[in-house]
């Protein structure tokens, strides 16, 4: 029972921090001249991103827990905290706890983004230390398509693949949108200065 719910608590984790990452790109998209509904629709967007990588961090916290408590498999606390150690599928393992680093860091970043971005420099700092999440991301879905007892089952393709398209598309628009927005460098300033007050 603790195995299948390990599982599920990992596979929940992923869905939610690939939406939480996906929508924190579609998030900080640059468009010229934005429309109030358009802030509007950003605002949502960015409550929706934080909500969903507070379960994703929820679920990931259930999965370690869980993971180390079932006996399927011998992970013992220290492996889940030190990457790389763990007696089975050792690679795959160390990347899912790099992946907690970086959500963690990520989610302590966000949290106090507040505090942190109070110049023009802390600001590009902070947003350096957010890119973490995609870091995180990758080797999240890295750890499970390595370590996952269900890799290879039809229904956990069609989760991954949807996952990496979801990420991909929401990453092509964001850089599609700050290169036009190099292109126009006085219509970015003032939607900086409208989306951040």
């Amino acid at each position: 029972m603790i195995w299948y719910l390990a599982r599920a608590t990992g596979m929940v984790a992923l869905i939610a921090f690939t939406a939480s990452t996906a929508m924190g790109a579609l998030a900080s998209r640059h468009r010229a001249r934005p429309t109030e509904r358009q802030l509007d629709r950003r605002f949502l967007v960015q409550v929706a991103h934080r909500s969903a990588a507070v379960l994703g961090l929820t679920m990931l916290l259930a999965h370690a827990v869980l993971i180390v408590l079932d006996v399927y498999v011998d992970v013992s606390l220290t492996s889940t905290v030190v990457p790389f150690t763990a007696g089975y599928r050792p690679l795959a393992l160390g990347l899912g706890t790099l992946a907690v680093y970086a959500f963690v860091v990520v989610a302590v970043s966000g949290a106090a983004r507040g505090r942190l971005a109070t110049s023009a420099r802390a600001t590009r700092t902070w947003r350096r230390v957010h890119l973490a999440a995609y870091a995180g991301w990758a080797a999240a879905m890295a750890h499970g398509i390595l370590a996952g007892t269900d890799t290879g089952a039809t229904w956990t393709t069609a989760i991954y693949a949807a996952c990496g398209l979801a990420v991909a598309v929401a990453v092509g628009l964001r850089l599609r949108d700050h290169a036009a927005a190099r292109r126009a460098p006085l219509a970015s300033a003032r939607t900086l200065v409208r989306s951040h007050p």
